[in-house]
């Protein structure tokens, strides 16, 4: 049975052995050739930039190519309790648990759990500038994790056994854009969960072929669309 003392010691072995992120970036100089993605490190030489769950990261893993990832702070009690009171509901316990005894952000899903600071940042924003078809989610909605491309996972504070929610505006008609925002059927331990143990997909929305509607894929259907990359 998947809890959240066990999805959090599962996370927390991930912080304590330095490997708490997809991304992870390759040593200096070391096997750039070839194409993907790759950043300058300070002294001008190329970092390939590998993602968790191809066969370059896997071989970089084992080689021990990668630039070690620095030590997480956590969020002050302070800091928590300045969010949920935005909110007007507390956070998923395993997630406040994180940001109080893991780090402030920085560690997890995609590029990592927002820090504290953005996340309020963006909440605040959403209450304005979201459109007006999502403006009854804007108060539950808390941002988690970007994933790029405007992709981002969200939490329902105001039911977190709800569901996650995820936007990813990248398939959306440009006269029906509110369909970006849709519902995932995860509880935030499983996804969460499914970070863990490999094999949380990035949110990904399709237009159903049989029914047109917007929705967000299965993982059947993610997987396919993975194994024909």
């Amino acid at each position: 049975m998947i809890n959240d003392d066990l999805v959090f010691e599962a996370v927390r072995a991930r912080v304590e052995t330095g490997d708490y992120l997809d991304q992870r970036t390759g040593l200096p100089g070391v096997d750039t050739e070839g194409g993907g993605a790759f950043k300058h490190a300070p002294d001008g030489r190329l970092q390939r930039l590998y993602w968790r769950g191809t066969p370059e990261y896997r071989a970089a893993h084992a080689a021990g190519r990668f630039v070690p990832l620095p030590p997480l702070m956590p969020a002050s009690v302070e800091a928590v309790n300045e969010c949920e009171a935005l909110l007007g509901h507390p956070l998923p316990p395993l997630l406040r648990r994180c940001y109080l005894e893991l780090g402030d952000g920085g560690f997890g899903p995609a590029y990592g759990f927002e820090p504290l600071q953005s996340i309020l940042s963006d909440y605040r924003m959403q209450q304005q500038n979201w459109p007006e078809p999502w403006k009854p989610k804007a108060k539950a909605l808390l941002l988690v994790c970007h994933w790029g491309c405007g992709i981002a996972s969200y939490v329902n504070c105001g039911d977190p056994s709800a569901g996650m929610w995820a936007i990813d505006p990248n398939p959306a008609p440009s006269d029906n854009f509110h369909v970006s925002l849709f519902p995932q059927p995860l509880s935030f331990t499983e996804w969460l969960h499914r970070w863990t143990e490999g094999t949380l997909h990035q949110p990904w929305l399709v237009q159903d072929e049989k029914t047109g509607e917007w929705r967000g894929a299965t993982d059947t259907e993610t997987g396919a669309a993975m194994e024909s990359i």
